[in-house]
């Protein structure tokens, strides 16, 4: 029961963040992008940024999306939440748009080809880059979502991680599949 606690504790958050907006019926499991919502929302609870990551002391955390965003909606319900102390903005990038003042980066799948030129932009900055586009952590993203056996699962480049700057509490480490 305790190896399988934290995914219990993950889908019951998912479930919560899907009721959470009005217009989505809670009826049903929730979807795999309220799944993946939720979890963006606890990786910003579990990673500490430097403060070189902010301008000044009450900046918005800026939560980034980059590419056709497939939550839509349901990352409005963040907008009433906090990362410590910092509300939480959403923005939808255009491509041409610099990644300066993200604070965790969605990069969609649709920005599969232009990811190798994104990771040169951004290396070493501390941007949580997370993304569900295939062999992600492998070439040089944070964390990856990846389906396995109907469960969703992620990936975390512990070494890229670092380089940026960020710090990853222990819990999520132990959660996730490391890679050193």
């Amino acid at each position: 029961m305790r190896r399988h606690f934290p995914w219990l504790t993950v889908m019951l958050l998912a479930t919560l963040f899907c009721c959470a907006e009005a217009r989505v019926s809670c009826a049903g499991a929730p979807s795999e992008y309220q799944i993946k919502g939720a979890y963006l929302y606890h990786f910003s609870k579990f990673v500490s940024w430097p403060d070189r990551a902010f301008d000044y002391e009450h900046q918005a955390f800026r939560l980034c999306i980059l590419g056709e965003d497939p939550f839509g909606s349901l990352l409005l319900a963040l907008t009433k939440k906090t990362v410590n102390k910092r509300k939480i903005a959403i923005v939808h990038l255009q491509p041409e748009q610099p990644f300066d003042g993200c604070h965790l980066l969605f990069i969609a799948r649709s920005e599969q080809e232009r990811w190798p030129d994104i990771h040169a932009t951004i290396r070493n900055q501390p941007i949580l880059t997370v993304g569900d586009m295939p062999d992600f952590a492998q070439q040089g993203g944070m964390i990856h979502f990846f389906q396995s056996d109907d469960t969703l699962r992620f990936v975390i480049n512990h070494r890229i991680l670092l380089q940026s700057g960020l710090k990853v509490d222990a819990a999520l480490l132990q959660i996730g599949q490391v890679i050193k």
